[in-house]
């Protein structure tokens, strides 16, 4: 059995008990408590566009198109629900708003620009290009749906380099995210138009939004229709051209400037945004100006101008250390290691190694390139069964120092020919001239799966942009320090992206090798308070073993059939809605034995001797009109029940709140002009039960239950593509699989008596990588997907699908339904028969037997009612 190397990583889902405070920020914690409270007390006072998003993104699950399963970071989460509450709930308008949040005074300059700035600290690789992608959904539809949203659907997403421009196009380009990442709610798909123009791009924008993405170098680049001599011209110009040139020669960077302009409001994106306030490029100096010409352009529009800028970086600090001020979100390297989103990393200890003699750093640290080989070697020969490649990185003092070790890896049959990358920077970190088309096609094609590449050779190039997924080993032929600008965490950076997604069972690593010239740096450097492991390089593993069908044990696949979805969210249920459908409630209401007195009498009493000293009358007026507590009520069922945007169903579903007030609330049928009975409806148990019983029945409307076909292609086990796992595994030989992962000591114990059982011909444990799963409706209305444990097939050709559970959350029991309907449905229509078996911890720990039958025969034995 391999055991655990380190603890589980925690879950980078689930919303977190308690963080440690954010330290060197002003207004992180401050913000974050507040909208910690919101997010609890369910999003109170935000609008019903953000109401559906949120619901959308965070209560239903998801699946990619491969079928495994998709879920947002709370990380991300977090990012878009601060956008929120900062623009809908406590509107943040400028710097100073943000005092209201600081824990310590703010210095603020005079002509401070008013206009929302927020910066949102995510560490390397929890998911930045995401975060946005949500911050862009939520303004598009807001500006779309809310009367007099000041938010827009023109954004401007920048770049800090061609490396980094060449990622965010992989996810922006011809809006890629938008329809492959479930980020629209089906019943808005239709009414997203967002038109995508990169930077050289000249056309016009066609949909009903757009999307411009340029680097930040254009903002600087000279128009070609300028003389030699003439004065540079300044940076909104640089990159958009004069203001209006309607000129037959007029550059596309004019088009492009014409086309922003007339937009009105743009959300501005800045990736990688610790660059912003760099004085070289003068940055956010070019933002103001795009504001001010907005603004210009749009006299009329007192909402026009860049409506918001949202600055992402992992180290948002200006050139002198500090962090930004208006940094809103602080999701430190840290937690994201805590959390299992990238990888642990490791530095690995050299002992023995000595500096030889020699010109270049290569030729004098030669002996720790060779460490470095031997752990990226090990890496290799783990890893590739899987059909990962790990890539070592190795990071050389200057140009010469690179060739002579990329010559020297050369020689070595790991990298000969084109499994090594040499690529040549300058001092400051931008790629030169002749490598730039290299660099670009590499940043793309060095995690795909056809990629040769094994190792990669650069002076400076632990820069933006290369987070290159497959980097197991980074070892740097020069010393890390802020003199000369490369820092650990850059270093580390670089390698700290997954190669496979959290919860897959790979407790991913990165090795740094060490030397002693940075020794003393990492622990005192790093951010969040990030303490590497550190262990000597020789002795460190990759820390995973390869999970692969094998083909010689073929006769134990097993064929799952592939039903379509049977569950499926409604975007009418109010409109299906029937008065029959709406239960009454769990308590009928008294009819209060009152007269509907308007006066409130008042009488002050002597203390000692009960004398009357003074007597008012106070006028409290009870309701005269019904409608508006039905306007409220109806409203209210609404929202319980998930439906945000009533539009036309207001018509249909406020009459038949009328009517359930009048009929059925009371113990008999009620006026609602009577003041009294409008009195006990405003009072909060009235409102409870009434919400209560329409919530229920509209969310029972709102997911569409279809019968089901079946598919022409079945899921079969032996189809499940090798992958790495670090957790236990126990042997098995009626498995198809090589070894069996199990996630918990139950799991291994039901694994080995599967083994042994006499009555089953097959069986094997699915993980998310075999990629079978069933939706179902969660105890809060959310649609979501369960993964059972295990599938076998047995000696009379029947199957089975068993779920091995420890301890029970609140949706155990609507699993177990959904799993039994699945199974009585593929029963009808393949003409096989499959059963559902939950099987308890404290049952099998006391059962005895050798078979399934028997196993089956005690749990109904045991506890009959679970069947349900």
């Amino acid at each position: 059995m391999l055991e655990t190397p380190a603890p589980p990583p925690g879950d980078p889902f689930a919303v977190p008990d308690r963080r440690k405070p954010s330290d060197g920020t002003y207004a992180v914690n401050g913000v974050r408590a507040r909208v910690d409270a919101w997010r609890a007390q369910g999003y109170p006072r935000a609008s019903a566009t953000a109401r559906r998003l949120l619901g959308f993104w965070f209560g239903d699950e998801h699946r990619g198109a491969d079928g495994t399963p998709f879920r947002f970071y709370f990380c991300q989460r977090e990012a878009v629900e601060t956008v929120i509450y900062l623009n809908e709930i406590e509107p943040v308008r400028g710097l100073k708003d943000l005092l209201e949040f600081s824990e310590h005074g703010m210095t603020i300059q005079p002509g401070e620009p008013k206009r929302q700035r927020l910066a949102i600290k995510m560490a390397t690789g929890s998911g930045k290009t995401m975060a946005m992608s949500l911050c862009i959904v939520w303004s598009y539809f807001h500006a779309l749906f809310e009367d007099d949203s000041p938010m827009t659907a023109s954004f401007l997403v920048i770049a800090p380099n061609l490396i980094v421009f060449e990622r965010l196009r992989t996810d922006f380009g011809d809006a890629a995210t938008f329809r492959r990442d479930p980020l629209i709610p089906p019943e808005w798909s239709q009414d997203f138009d967002l038109s995508v123009l990169l930077q050289d791009d000249t056309g016009p924008a066609t949909g009903r939004g757009v999307l411009y993405l340029t680097n930040i170098q254009r903002l600087y680049e000279p128009s070609t229709t300028r003389g030699k001599n003439k004065a540079a011209p300044n940076p909104i110009e640089a990159m958009l051209g004069p203001r209006v040139n309607r000129d037959a020669n007029a550059s596309s960077a004019e088009e492009l400037f014409d086309h922003i302009a007339t937009r009105g409001r743009v959300m501005v994106l800045n990736d990688e945004a610790h660059h912003v306030h760099d004085e070289k490029l003068k940055w956010n100096q070019t933002i103001e100006r795009l504001h001010d010409e907005l603004r210009a352009r749009a006299p009329t529009d007192a909402d026009a101008g860049v409506v918001s800028q949202l600055d992402y970086s992992a180290t948002p600090k200006y050139e002198k250390g500090g962090v930004f001020r208006h940094v809103v979100v602080d999701y430190p390297l840290a937690q994201a290691v805590g959390d299992g989103i990238v990888k642990t990393p490791v530095i690995g200890e050299v002992s023995g190694a000595k500096v030889e003699l020699g010109d270049t750093s290569f030729q004098r640290n030669r002996q720790w390139l060779d460490v470095a080989v031997g752990r990226w070697r090990a890496f290799n020969e783990k890893l590739s069964p899987s059909g990962k490649r790990p890539v070592l990185f190795v990071m050389c003092e200057n140009t010469l120092a690179a060739d002579e070790a990329g010559d020297y890896l050369q020689r070595l049959p790991d990298f000969a020919g084109d499994q090594l990358l040499v690529i040549h920077t300058n001092r400051t970190g931008e790629i030169t001239k002749d490598d730039l088309d290299i660099a670009r096609q590499a940043a793309r094609d060095v995690d795909g799966p056809t990629s040769r590449i094994r190792c990669i050779v650069s002076v400076l190039m632990l820069r933006e942009g290369w987070d290159v997924r497959n980097v197991c080993v980074i070892v740097t032929l020069r010393p890390l320090s802020a003199a000369n600008k490369i820092l650990p965490e850059q270093a580390l950076g670089r390698g700290l992206r997954r190669m496979t997604p959290p919860g897959s069972g790979f407790d991913e690593r990165v090795v740094v090798i060490e030397h002693e010239a940075f020794r003393n740096l990492w622990n005192t450097e790093l951010d969040g308070g990030l303490i590497v492991e550190k262990e000597e390089a020789d002795k460190i593993e990759p820390g995973a073993v390869t999970i692969f069908p094998d083909e010689a044990k073929r006769r134990y696949d097993i064929v799952i059939p592939q039903l379509t979805r049977a569950l499926a969210r409604s975007d009418s249920a109010l409109n299906k809605l029937h008065p029959d459908d709406v239960p009454d409630p769990k308590a009928k209401l008294a009819i209060p034995d009152v007269t509907p007195d308007e006066y409130v009498q008042y009488r002050g009493v002597h203390l000692i001797n009960q004398g009357i000293i003074e007597e008012y009358e106070f006028h409290v007026p009870y309701a005269e009109d019904p409608s508006g507590v039905i306007t409220y009520y109806t409203r209210s069922v609404a929202k319980a029940g998930g439906v945000d945007r009533l539009s036309g169903a207001f018509a249909t579903l406020a009459p038949m709140v009328r009517d359930y007030l009048k009929q059925r609330v009371f113990e008999r049928p009620v006026d609602l002009e009577d003041k009294v009975i409008l009195r006990r409806l405003a009072e909060n148990d009235a409102q409870a039960l009434v919400v209560a019983a329409f919530r229920d029945a509209i969310r029972a409307l709102s997911i569409s239950e279809r019968e089901p076909t079946i598919e022409e292609s079945a899921l079969r086990v032996s189809e499940t593509p090798p992958f790495p796992w670090s957790r236990a595994t126990v042997p098995g030989k009626n498995t198809i699989f090589n070894l069996t992962p199990v996630d918990s000591s139950l799991e291994g114990r039901f694994a080995t008596f599967l083994d042994r059982a006499t009555d089953v011909a097959a069986w094997a444990k699915l993980t998310m990588n075999t990629r079978f799963a069933l939706e179902y409706i969660s105890k809060a209305g959310a649609l979501r997907y369960y993964y059972p444990d295990f599938v076998m097939r047995l000696d009379d050709d029947t199957c089975l699908i068993v779920e091995t559970k420890g301890q029970e959350d609140l949706d155990v029991a609507l699993k177990d339904r959904r799993a039994r309907r699945w199974c009585q449905d593929v029963t009808r229509l393949s003409g096989r028969e499959w059963a559902y078996e939950k099987v308890p911890q404290k049952l099998f720990d006391t059962f005895d037997g050798d078979s399934i039958e028997g196993l089956r025969r005690f749990l109904d034995a045991s506890e009959p009612a679970t069947k349900v």
